[in-house]
């Protein structure tokens, strides 16, 4: 193989001299100044080049730099008649100069440079087209872990939705606490990984046992047991995922050594395990479950306090509740379920109470502020839970709803852009709805109102850490997820659901909410509903619904809808709010 050098100099005669010099051994390219050898670069994959360093209009450490950017792996050598030692080192140190000939150069000596700088042409190469494979390698093993994880965590949401919400939650405490903990980054992505797939191994347990709302009998409990064990065993065939399955293993390991499957104690249980385990814990006495209520945040902590260094690490309870967010996060949702919610602000008029009954419903439909209080309001009368706006209008009667209209208008302290939030809620709502009229998998009422209160949460959070959210809600949709978890433990939609189920709203509504940017969690078509909904009302246009191209056809064909479908909703999505249409329940 000839490789192709570049020599370049402004002086012909050396340029004649060394091109006889190397052209039997090499294809030599001659440039008589910088700009002409940068041309010349732009077309030819160049294996060393050879610059003299005084030329007029670039110098020979001008052109070095200047190719750094766009032929890294190409050798450099500079020719220098003169003593610029400075200039010479510092480009040395940059890496921008393999050696340096001064002249007059010794043909043999240059000769023998010049091999030894192809030699290192050669392994440089070869490091980088190994790198490169290196990363395409890893690239796959990350493409394969990410679709094993989402076939498991579909596995477990068709199994129970309460194990898919937990795992989501438990992985955005583990996550936090990991970092609170300065984990390095490699670490907390195991971490990420296992504490999503901490109870894969469910899949296995009978639902009598896993649902069972009396004490477990001894046998029941060892077939309960056994489910960590399950979980480490589906994953050890999964290349990476060695440490993930030890932590899964592990996860129920105590402090004492008290724990399960091996009665590991202290720093024998895996760091991803002891951290999984409070995370795990704390999730579990704050979800409410059908044999038990929830616990409240402060209880929960104590508690974990209790059984630091007997169950738990403490070191691990210590970072946990050194997790403030979550303690205001929960302050705030239980203050806003008593009626204190200064957050939950609407830019209805002044003169709002002086509107008509029906003007007021018509608001309560496109407030999210309003309606969320209205609802509040409305399932606190015990006559059963509703998310049906119009159902909740007429429970509260014309003057208590003109009391909570007047009572949501004002100054908006939140920090999120009110006029945003509104519009993007109003045309999801309307989103919603239309596309509940056309499959019948959810009452277009109650896709009404999921779709206006789906971001209810980002109004908290805002509310409680309003510089920080400044920063995030405009970053793409993966990345906030991401960051609002590292932050706060949790994610806005999580908090959406927190707040909706304090509200009173159904459960398995609020789910709903929870997991309504997750595009993968499709086994419930009202998720995948919402999730549409919520993306059509980003869309600009009706062929801008680019971010369902994803999902394929057959998450399509499971609500029984065409991307035609979409398009004509988009457009009557548009339609309706562009024209202020009040849309009644």
């Amino acid at each position: 193989m000839a490789y192709k050098i570049m020599i370049v100099d402004d002086e012909p005669a050396n340029l004649r001299l060394l091109e006889r010099l190397f052209r039997r051994d090499y294809q030599v390219l001659v440039a008589p100044s910088g700009q002409d050898a940068l041309q010349l670069l732009e077309q030819h994959d160049v294996a060393l080049l050879i610059t003299d360093q005084r030329m007029p209009g670039m110098t020979g450490i001008e052109l070095l730099k200047r190719t750094a950017e766009f032929r890294p792996h190409m050798v450099r050598i500079i020719l220098t008649g003169y003593t610029d030692i400075g200039a010479l080192v510092e480009a040395i140190n940059c890496g921008q100069v393999y050696k340096y000939v001064t002249k007059p150069w010794n043909n043999d000596d240059l000769r023998l440079t010049v091999g030894r700088a192809i030699e290192h042409y050669e392994t440089t190469r070869a490091r980088h087209e190994l790198e490169l494979a290196n990363r395409r390698l890893s690239a796959r093993l990350q493409q394969m872990t990410r679709a094993v994880v989402r076939s498991i965590t579909d596995a477990l949401e068709a199994k129970d939705e309460h194990v898919y919400g937990h795992a989501r939650r438990v992985g955005g405490y583990a996550v936090a606490t990991g970092r609170r903990m300065r984990l390095d980054t490699a670490t907390l992505e195991q971490l990420a990984l296992a504490s999503v797939l901490h109870d894969i191994g469910r899949i296995g347990t009978p639902d009598a046992v896993l649902l069972k709302p009396t004490p477990l009998t001894e046998e029941e409990r060892a077939c309960m047991q056994a489910h960590s064990e399950r979980g480490a065993r589906m994953l050890a065939g999964v290349p990476e995922m060695e440490d993930v399955a030890a932590a899964v293993r592990h996860h129920h390991e105590h402090w004492d050594g008290s724990g399960y499957p091996e009665g590991l104690a202290g720093e024998q249980i895996p760091l991803a395990s002891r951290i999984i385990l409070v995370a795990d814990a704390y999730d579990a006495m704050t979800s409410p479950r059908p044999f038990r209520d929830a616990f409240d945040h402060e209880t929960a902590i104590a508690r974990l306090k209790e059984g630091a260094g007997t169950h738990f690490d403490p070191e691990v309870v210590r970072a946990f509740c050194d997790l403030e967010a979550l303690a205001v996060i929960h302050a705030g949702i239980a203050e806003a379920a008593r009626g204190h919610a200064p957050w939950l602000t609407s830019s209805l008029p002044v003169n709002a109470g002086f509107l008509s009954a029906a003007d007021l419903a018509g608001q309560v439909m496109c407030e999210p502020a309003l309606a969320a209080c209205v609802l509040r309001e409305a399932n606190a009368g015990g006559t059963g839970p509703t998310a049906d706006l119009g159902e909740a209008c007429a429970r509260l009667g014309e003057d208590r709803l003109r009391s909570h209209a007047s009572q949501t208008c004002g100054h908006n302290p939140s920090g999120s852009d009110d006029g945003r939030f509104k519009e993007h809620s109003l045309r999801c709502a309307v989103a919603a709805r239309l596309l509940a009229e056309q499959t019948g998998v959810i009452a277009p009422a109650d896709a009404y109102a999921l779709g206006l209160l789906h971001d209810i949460g980002e109004l908290l959070l805002c509310s409680l850490f309003p510089e920080q959210m400044e920063n995030l809600i405009w970053l793409d949709e993966e990345a906030r997820l991401e960051r609002e978890v590292a932050a706060f433990g949790v994610d806005h939609a999580q908090v959406g659901q927190w707040v909706l189920e304090a509200f009173g709203l159904p459960r398995t509504l609020g789910a709903l909410v929870q997991t309504h940017h997750d595009a993968m969690r499709t086994n419930l078509p009202a998720a995948l509903l919402l999730h549409m909904a919520n993306v059509i009302a980003c869309a600009e246009s009706p062929s801008d619904i680019a971010a369902l191209d994803s999902l394929g056809s057959d998450r399509l064909a499971l609500l029984r809808l065409n991307r035609a479908d979409l398009a004509r909703i988009h457009e009557r999505t548009a339609e309706t709010v562009e024209g202020r249409w009040m849309i009644t329940a």
